[in-house]
């Protein structure tokens, strides 16, 4: 059985498609779901997509050489990863099983790439995989690890406003999992901060640090810009976040926020794939500027008429849609 044998949707591209060096600009994806244990998974992946299993550690295996390239699939918890052994670590990583999710890491991947990943989801659903929606403690997600067009390019600058604008939107529309919203790891980025970009409209990477550092000190947020700043300016990251230490530099943006509903019939990566495209959408359009003036009026209000209920409301109308 191969990827050519499952369905196979078409990944639309991205506003922008390419980098300055004219390559397709590429998508790195990670998803999260229990169900089905590492080395199952694993077989699945290598089923369809070929390559040679690498049993690196009993909780993280490695297809390498798949069509995709190398593959990573563990327990998605510092307990499971390589090298945290011996008796006892198996045994708490086993009563983990089911409470921390199983995840899979693709490398970079193109769109049609991403839809020949998506090609697989199927079989892994009918294996077992579970998403965040088939149990009360389940917060599992879809990430997405977009590359920037470049790091100061217009494009990155307005993509990072528009997040911050459309991230109620989007948590409203795609009725992100109850679980997921109580766990500290999608936070939604503090008000102060979003009227601080659409006043300022930072036009470089050292103004838009200077406006998160007093907002944001975790990468534990639904768009997550710390990596892009350690890769795009690794000296001003490291005075602002001096004990950060997780942080993997890279020129990429880290969306957070998608529910992983592998287990429903129909689902695809194409709903956290679309709802990144219209975040990009409106950072290419003019639709930028007429949110961050519907923002500003209605940040002028006070007390209920300020509820975020309201914002997507206006949001909606501004962008000529009732859903997303």
């Amino acid at each position: 059985m191969t990827w050519q044998d499952t369905e196979a949707y078409h990944f639309a591209p991205l506003p922008v498609e390419t980098n300055p060096r004219g390559e397709l600009r590429r998508v790195g994806v990670e998803v999260e779901f229990s169900g089905l244990c590492e080395r199952k998974a694993a077989s699945i992946l290598q089923d369809l997509l070929g390559g040679t299993l690498e049993d690196t550690d009993s909780h993280l295996l490695i297809v390498r050489g798949s069509t995709l390239g190398d593959l990573e699939i563990e327990l998605d918890t510092s307990l499971g990863k390589k090298n945290s052994g011996g008796v006892a670590g198996v045994q708490v990583k086993e009563l983990l099983r089911g409470l921390v999710p199983v995840e899979i890491v693709t490398p970079p991947l193109v769109p049609d790439e991403v839809a020949r990943f998506d090609a697989v989801i199927p079989a892994l659903r009918d294996a077992g995989a579970s998403g965040s929606r088939n149990g009360v403690f389940l917060g599992f997600g879809v990430h997405l690890n977009v590359e920037v067009v470049a790091p100061a390019d217009p494009h990155t600058l307005r993509t990072v406003r528009a997040f911050g604008l459309l991230d109620p939107v989007l948590r409203a529309e795609k009725g992100i999992d109850v679980t997921r919203r109580m766990l500290p790891f999608v936070n939604a980025w503090p008000r102060a901060l979003v009227d601080d970009l659409v006043a300022e409209k930072p036009d470089s990477l050292e103004l838009l640090i200077d406006l998160i550092d007093p907002h944001v000190r975790t990468r534990n947020h639904a768009l997550d810009l710390l990596p892009l700043l350690k890769h795009a300016r690794p000296r001003l990251f490291e005075a602002s976040y001096p004990d950060e230490r997780s942080t993997k530099a890279r020129p990429a943006l880290h969306f957070r926020l998608p529910d992983s509903r592998i287990n429903e019939t129909g689902w695809s990566l194409q709903e956290p794939w679309e709802m990144w495209r219209l975040v990009e959408e409106v950072a290419a359009s003019e639709q930028l500027e007429a949110l961050e003036e519907a923002w500003r009026d209605h940040s002028r209000l006070g007390g209920v008429l300020r509820r975020e209920s309201a914002w997507v409301r206006i949001a909606g109308d501004v962008l000529g849609r009732d859903k997303l």
